[in-house]
């Protein structure tokens, strides 16, 4: 019997042009597994609203067709039901596709779907804003809160953001598990994954695992110029947990206090929070269609 599928994209964004996509999954989707329809975007608050509109019509399977932010919006809405996240990976770093073995190329992401299995993940919440791969407070929150308001986009325009912004000043923080402070000091960025990596193969923390209750920090403290070249090796390697300036905690329930309210990011969507931000988790609760 054919599973009911619904694929949510915007016609006119994203890594490539979209606008052929319905073409594109009707040639490669498996037709005996899934019977698809698609409800293009046509402003952002469209993705939520179909969403629940796929909850409510009771599908079995979105289909996300986008980056990690669209991603983001749809798991959301998907957290705690029955229905299974698809992803067909649009954006320029694509990190939690990229993480679950998800095929970049479109075509090859389409065919993968109708062999992929479900799979039950955690998901992570910031003051109940929900995470599914990667989130992060300091310089990589300020980057995603600028390149928002970025005309241009794609990894080399993400680049340019982040050279031009090296000189970010690094902040006081305190983390806090329960109601004691087990780290404190300044910290040019805090990331928190669920996840492997931001995007593009840039791995925050290679040991993360989205379905075992936990979530990893890394916290970089502050650092000077001269550990600029040891930091990007480690980056570019896949070990900044080996860096010298950082420091990991691994757990489900941190608190994170700092002395300005401002951006984090979620999935490289920029939130604006307060000075305390409730870092929690909800294990194995969406489903996903994973290649893994």
């Amino acid at each position: 019997m054919k599973s009911k599928a619904v694929v949510i994209y915007n016609p006119f964004s994203g890594r490539k042009k979209t606008i052929d996509l319905k073409k594109i999954v009707t040639e490669n989707i498996d037709h005996n597994r899934f019977s698809i329809d698609f409800w293009p975007t046509e402003k952002s608050s469209d993705v939520i609203l179909f969403t629940d509109r796929a909850i409510k019509e009771k599908y079995e399977y979105v289909f996300a067709a986008g980056g990690d932010g669209t991603l983001n919006q749809i798991a959301s809405r998907l957290v705690n039901t029955n229905l299974v996240l698809g992803i067909i990976p649009l954006g320029s770093g694509n990190g939690f596709a990229r993480h679950f073995k998800i095929p970049i190329k479109t075509t090859e992401a389409i065919k993968a779907l109708s062999i992929a299995q479900v799979k039950l993940i955690d998901t992570v919440w910031f003051n109940r804003h929900c995470m599914i791969n990667v989130g992060g407070i300091g310089f990589d929150a300020h980057i995603s809160a600028l390149f928002a308001t970025n005309k241009k986009r794609g990894l080399m325009e993400y680049v340019k953001t982040i050279v031009k912004h090296l000189n970010y000043k690094s902040q006081y923080y305190q983390i806090i598990n329960k109601e004691k402070v087990i780290w404190h000091g300044k910290a040019f960025l805090i990331s928190i994954a669920n996840a492997t990596q931001w995007g593009n193969n840039v791995k925050v923390h290679t040991g993360a695992l989205p379905d075992d209750g936990l979530y990893n920090i890394v916290v970089l403290k502050s650092f000077s110029i001269f550990s600029l070249p040891s930091l990007i090796t480690n980056l570019l390697e896949g070990n900044l947990t080996l860096n010298k300036n950082s420091i990991t905690f691994v757990g489900s329930d941190f608190k994170v206090v700092r002395e300005n309210e401002g951006p984090i990011h979620v999935d490289g969507e920029p939130i604006w929070l307060g000075n305390e931000i409730n870092i929690n988790i909800e294990p194995l609760s969406l489903k996903i269609l994973s290649n893994e």
